[in-house]
């Protein structure tokens, strides 16, 4: 593993990572296979929302065991973007289309969008407080 910088990154560690885990799969084990009623948001769009917080951490660390991220650094903006996208073209179009499997869902690829802007802005937390900081003093001082 490349020893350049170091970050905080936990991969599988992560605590959004854990936590995204575990409601996907409580969602996929035990809410899902029990309602006796169609439910748009645990049949349709829970797992959706997952899949960033779940799939992202996993991949960016093989990333990292292959070489090619160079830190542990929370994810960035475009890893995640990148990932999203990808992620939408394969299941709304190469899925249902090319290996005929699964559904094409717009509002599917609005979860996996809205996952990720959460999971990254919990992933940037301390980022983003300290430039709101700034913002604030900044305006203060005017």
């Amino acid at each position: 593993m490349p020893a350049e910088k170091r970050g905080g990154f936990g991969y599988w560690r992560d605590p959004i990572f854990l936590i995204g885990l575990a409601i996907y799969v409580i969602n996929r084990t035990l809410i899902k296979p029990n309602l006796h009623h169609y439910s748009p948001l645990f049949h349709g769009h829970l797992n959706d929302t997952m899949t960033v917080p779940v799939a992202l951490p996993i991949y960016l660390f093989v990333y990292r065991r292959i070489g090619f991220r160079p830190d542990d650094e929370p994810p960035r903006w475009w890893e995640v973007v990148l990932h999203v996208v990808v992620w939408m073209v394969f299941f709304e179009w190469f899925g249902p289309v090319v290996l005929h499997q699964g559904v094409s869902d717009p509002i599917d690829d609005w979860c996996i969008a809205g996952g990720g802007l959460v999971a990254w802005a919990l992933w940037q937390r301390g980022r983003l407080m300290r430039c709101i900081n700034e913002f604030l003093l900044r305006c203060h001082d005017r």
